[in-house]
């Protein structure tokens, strides 16, 4: 009983490195898909720095 907690933190572990893996991959394989196909930059700002 004591040791069900490690095997349940390296499972939830797992899944958050699977999480972010698959995430990172989605990133950097659909860039137009989260910025826009038409995406031209962000607006200039009216305010001088």
């Amino acid at each position: 009983m004591p040791g069900h907690w490690r095997i349940l933190m390296l499972v939830i572990c797992m899944f958050l490195l699977a999480s972010v893996g698959i995430s990172a991959y989605k990133l950097a394989s659909t860039p137009t898909e989260i910025l826009g196909a038409g995406f031209q930059g962000l607006p200039k700002s009216e305010f001088p720095r």
